[in-house]
């Protein structure tokens, strides 16, 4: 079995992994990058990039006297340790390092870089292939690994929970003018999280109640609290926070581009706006057989899609394909 070096960690996907290679007999390290700097506002964080690179050096020199058989870097710009190591390895996009980092000049070249060198690149929802259409030859739809107990299906529209970080890149200002009308049909929970929260929490808390973000080991009981989830309605399409609501068996009321999972559609609600939640809601309401029935979908497609023994194919099929390119495409 193969030595596996796992670098970097974003919203415990590489912790996953690492688990599920483990389980699968591989060697498996996973090593932690210092983040000195990284929430930084621009043009500080620009000035910081150098300090960055210097605390990276431990983790390079691992890197280079690890003997891995496999090197896995979470999150684009982070990739660099790869190739300061001047070693193969893989690298895995969520996001932000494309859609953001692909803007800004300082983290453009890094982020091509890093892409060019790697073996593979691994990007983890439909929306972000377009950023790294130049790497087509490379590249691996790697959903992120979710497996939740989905209990049992919800009977009636009780607690609707607003599952999304209150981030503009989230489209929260397309559910919240919902918030007073939602509150009529249940009780409304949403995470007091991202940095629109303390806005939105004075302006929403008559009629939402907002918590506070729940450790993620814990976070399948807590879905499972709610009848029915209005998770993301701007980037089309189902981030993590989605999925989860869908492995746990709750209907998803979410913003998604049909087009980008033609192969296998996922049973979500599509809704663009506030009138549309409340009209899915009201629907769903009234209709407790079709609420128990997208539930069991929901589910279903997340297991299929996501699974964790899914994953685990895809990750060493890409690994160890002769020649060190992917043989899984999307």
């Amino acid at each position: 079995m193969a030595r596996i070096a796992m670098v970097h960690d974003i919203a415990g996907v590489a912790a996953v992994q690492a688990e599920l290679l483990r389980k699968a007999g591989h060697d498996v390290e996973q090593i932690p990058l210092p983040s000195q700097g990284a929430s930084w506002k621009w043009p500080a964080k620009a000035l910081a990039i150098p300090v960055r690179i210097a605390a990276f050096l431990p983790t390079i020199r691992r890197l280079r006297r690890g003997r891995y058989d496999v090197v896995h870097i979470h999150f684009l710009s982070q990739g660099i340790v790869g190739v300061l190591a001047g070693v193969p390895f893989f690298a895995q996009a969520h996001g932000s390092d494309l859609h953001a980092n692909l803007g800004n000049p300082a983290y453009r070249r890094i982020t091509r870089m890093v892409a060019e060198r790697a073996r593979a690149v691994f990007y983890v929802t439909p929306n972000l292939r377009p950023y790294l259409e130049r790497y087509t030859s490379k590249l691996v739809y790697l959903p992120n690994p979710v497996e939740l107990d989905p209990g049992a299906p919800p009977a009636s529209v009780n607690r609707i929970l607003i599952f999304t970080r209150l981030h503009p890149v989230k489209g929260p200002e397309r559910i919240f003018p919902a918030a007073e009308r939602l509150s009529a049909l249940a009780h409304v929970t949403a995470f007091d999280y991202g940095p629109l929260a303390p806005s939105y929490v004075r302006d929403y808390s008559r009629w939402v109640e907002f918590v506070k973000p729940i450790p993620h080991e814990h976070v399948g009981g807590f879905l499972r609290e709610f009848d029915v989830v209005i998770g993301q309605m701007r980037q089309g399409v189902l981030g993590l926070m989605e999925i989860e609501a869908l492995a746990s068996g709750r209907p998803v009321i979410a913003g998604v581009d049909s087009s980008l999972y033609r192969a296998d559609p996922p049973p979500v609600i599509n809704a663009s706006g506030p009138d549309e939640i409340v009209a899915a809601l009201k629907t769903l309401r009234n209709d407790p057989a079709q609420l128990r029935e997208i539930s069991r979908r929901s589910a279903e497609w997340a297991k299929r899609n996501h699974g964790y023994s899914r994953h685990l194919a895809l990750l060493e099929a890409t690994y160890f394909q002769e020649g060190s390119e992917a043989t899984v495409r999307a």
